[in-house]
């Protein structure tokens, strides 16, 4: 682990496969913004929380499974957007999918699936919601993006925004849950809080200039399916053509990442995503 504190109440962890895991500590309890995709890290990550106290919420950025496997292993409350609570129930990950995934990137935890349930929020909002922890207070706002039930967390005390993957320093994640116009609206909706320290998805804590450079690998990619679409490529030929550099699920040296046609999956579905959302509106070829 390598966890840092970036402000008078906030800790990160950015060394774990899958989301960004963050604790923030107030006067009267615990709150976590997102859980370990791995069930051995979520074990081991349990442990180090409830070292700074009782965890009494755990908030979900959207219903990924590398942001809410780890629920499963919390205290605490579960707080998320209701689109999140309906899409883990009903489109939550399958025992056979979790078992051949975890197979490769944490085989100690195959055997922990046979006790494993999806664990749903408990509690959800439609446009906002404060949670309250004595001295300080997190602000969750409704803002599709990255899926469309996509929030951001911000604790004005600190001056800290949690973006979730709305915003990730490491570098693209999917774009299959997206809608393209959400998607750069949620920057700009971050753009708008007046933050010092940015959380993002995933990657390293940041500042404000990783919002430009974010969106630049958006226009970057943006631009090449525009370009098919110039051409006259159809969606499957962009989507067999395209790529753009995945940080989020492949390999490191500190993990293993996901397998090749997982990888696959995602590029070709973030292609195909663009491509429509560009034929329905071709201005955001320029946005």
């Amino acid at each position: 682990m390598s966890l840092q504190q970036v402000s008078a109440h906030v800790h990160v962890e950015t060394a774990h496969l899958g989301s960004n895991n963050s604790i923030i500590v107030g006067a009267d309890g615990v709150a976590l913004v997102d859980t370990p995709h791995k069930p051995t890290d979520a074990i081991a990550w349990r442990a180090v929380v409830d070292g700074f106290g009782r965890t009494r919420f755990v908030v979900n950025t959207d219903h990924h499974p590398d942001h809410t496997i780890g629920n499963f292993w919390m205290g605490g409350e579960v707080v998320s957007h209701r689109g999140t609570r309906e899409r883990l129930l009903n489109e939550a990950p399958d025992h056979d999918y979790l078992a051949r995934l975890f197979d490769r990137i944490d085989p100690e935890a195959v055997p922990l699936l046979a006790g494993y349930r999806v664990r749903v929020p408990e509690v959800v909002f439609s446009d906002r919601l404060d949670l309250h922890l004595g001295d300080v207070h997190l602000e969750l706002t409704f803002q599709p993006g990255h899926t469309a039930n996509s929030l951001i967390a911000y604790l004005p005390e600190d001056g800290v925004v949690f973006t979730g993957d709305i915003v990730c320093e490491a570098g693209l994640p999917s774009f299959q849950d997206s809608r393209l116009w959400d998607w750069f609206d949620a920057i700009e909706k971050v753009s708008s809080y007046d933050f010092d320290v940015l959380v993002p998805g995933h990657g390293e804590v940041a500042g404000r200039a990783v919002l430009d450079r974010y969106r630049e690998w958006g226009r970057e990619v943006v631009g090449q399916v525009a370009a098919a679409i110039g051409r006259g490529a159809d969606s499957e030929q962009a989507a067999a053509e395209i790529r753009f550099a995945d940080n989020i699920h492949v390999d490191t040296e500190d993990y293993v990442g996901y397998p090749d046609d997982l990888i696959e999956m995602f590029q070709r579905r973030s292609v195909a995503r663009i491509y429509d959302d560009l034929v329905e509106r071709p201005d955001l070829a320029s946005r």
